[in-house]
């Protein structure tokens, strides 16, 4: 009968991979991955009502199979699923070798009960015991990928931030594609590793342009990645409170984006956006130049939000630069056709574009999926406007999303879980988000750790919200409230996705 431990054997074998895939493999996470699991149902359920299996009571036992054999079989829903990497194949294959060698030695209920107990350990030390390997592996892919770009020799912008910064390598992308031979780093790919894959997979011999994205849990995470790229170009989007239970400090965030800003050569060019209060005043004057976007020297006015685009002027200081015309969502996308601009100015040199075909350009562009991208659906004659935001996850960029909620025509409804991994900065954020969530029609927030934070500062405000524990009952519970809402559309907001190692956290 101790095969009924098989599935809830691999099932915690899936969810603690899945744990140390979404914080990148990193040792230094062990105390989190440890709590995930020891604090989860499905392991209190199981392995604590196995005890009484010891009993050797014969009915009990039965009762106690049973039970063990239905609460197995419920399938567990994840956000995020778990991608079998080549390198989690190689630890997959390692901890289920080490399982069965210890199953075939004597197998019985207590074993498995043991493996099941001890399970978190063995997946950690499998992990420490490949590590070596990896490291091997990660080397030997970033010196192919750095004697690939040599021999390209493309001119790299490189983007950096807290936030903004896929956003910001997607539009630049689309810009210049039509004039020069352009590569981007796919998706939100922007570790040594995914960088690499894009590059050695992807990469047309003949780029001119190259637009990487680089990010960061921890100190050094940049200089990783620029020792890779080289830049000609550095691109600041953002400073702000992201990965703070790693970063600890926003002066570690600081710290680590300007990493960026040191790896430019004496030749190379920074832009940094100075509507951002970290950045706002910053300059390197080890670079040939320093461009400052939304600032004095270069800044959008007479700015007028229309129901499906917006329109606004480039000027330098008092001097008009160009008309734009956009249908890109929300303020801070005016800030970042800025900071493009800005980008544009800084090539003009080597690879130039008029401010028509920059203005062309940028008219074609829509907002990226999961990035206030929008769609409708009908339900018993009511039409719900979606605004899907759900890969943001910052401060500003939620601030940002509200304003946009409220431009539009009819019923203006938030979806959220507040901001995840804000570390002990969770209650000062939730504190500044709160006054712009005044006069919504309805506020609607999934459970977790965090949000306690956000529930109070509400509260405090006057504030009314109801609470779910997912997204798909948060959706239920607007589609029953408004099905016979048919005189204006309902607009929804999903604010910030929730990835399943926040949940457990």
């Amino acid at each position: 009968m101790y095969l009924i431990y098989i599935i809830p054997l691999i099932k915690s074998i899936y969810f603690l991979l899945l744990m140390l895939q979404l914080d990148h493999y990193k040792l230094s996470s062990i105390k989190n991955y440890l709590l995930r699991y020891y604090f989860k149902l499905p392991f209190i359920v199981i392995t604590y009502l196995s005890i009484f299996l010891l009993l050797k009571n014969t009915y009990l036992n039965i009762l106690i199979y049973v039970f063990i054999i239905v609460f197995s079989l419920i399938k567990q829903n994840y956000v995020i699923k778990l991608k079998f990497t080549k390198r989690l194949i190689r630890l997959l294959l390692l901890i289920l070798l080490l399982s069965t060698l210890l199953i075939f030695i004597k197998p019985s209920i207590e074993i498995f009960l043991i493996l099941i107990y001890t399970l978190p350990i063995l997946v950690f030390l499998c992990n420490l015991i490949v590590q070596p390997i990896e490291n091997y592996i990660k080397h030997y892919y970033k010196s192919k990928t750095t004697k690939k770009l040599a021999k390209i020799n493309p001119y790299t912008i490189c983007i950096t931030g807290s936030y903004g910064k896929t956003s910001i390598k997607e539009m630049l992308y689309n810009i210049y594609k039509d004039k020069y031979i352009c590569f981007k780093t796919k998706s939100s790919y922007n570790t040594p590793m995914g960088i690499a894959k894009s590059v050695l997979n992807e990469m047309n011999i003949l780029t001119e342009l190259f637009f990487v994205e680089a990010g960061a849990t921890t100190v050094g995470d940049i200089r990783e990645i620029t020792n890779i790229v080289h830049p000609n170009i550095g691109v600041i989007t953002s400073i702000g409170p992201q990965h703070l239970n790693t970063f600890k400090t926003m002066n570690n965030v600081l710290k680590t984006k300007l990493e960026l800003s040191d790896a430019l050569p004496p030749d190379g060019k920074l832009i940094l956006n100075y509507h951002n209060q970290y950045l706002n005043g910053l300059v390197n004057k080890n670079i040939k130049e320093t461009l400052t976007a939304n600032s004095p020297s270069l800044h959008a006015r007479n700015i007028v939000h229309h129901d499906i685009f917006t329109e606004f002027d480039i000027y330098s200081y008092n001097k008009f630069l160009t008309h734009i015309k956009t249908k890109l969502l929300g303020e801070h996308f005016i800030h970042n056709i800025i900071i493009c601009y800005a980008v544009k100015l800084a090539l003009d040199e080597l690879y130039p574009l008029s401010n028509d075909e920059f203005q062309t350009n940028i008219l074609q562009l829509t907002n990226p999926n999961h990035r206030l991208s929008t769609y409708e659906i009908t339900k018993n004659n009511t039409i719900y406007r979606f605004i899907d935001d759900s890969f943001n996850s910052n401060t500003e960029g939620f601030i940002q999303a509200v304003k946009v909620l409220k431009h539009l025509k009819g019923l203006k409804v938030l979806i959220t879980p507040g901001i995840v991994d804000s570390g002990k900065h969770s209650k000062m954020i939730a504190e500044y988000l709160t006054p712009n969530l005044k006069e919504l029609d309805d506020i609607v927030l999934v459970n977790n750790k965090e949000i306690k934070f956000l529930k109070q500062a509400l509260l405090n405000n006057n504030i009314n919200y109801y609470l779910v524990n997912s997204f798909q009952e948060a959706l239920n519970y607007i589609y029953n409230k408004y099905s016979d809402f048919n005189m204006e559309v309902v607009n929804i907001l999903l604010e910030n996705d929730l990835p399943d190692n926040y949940l457990m956290r």
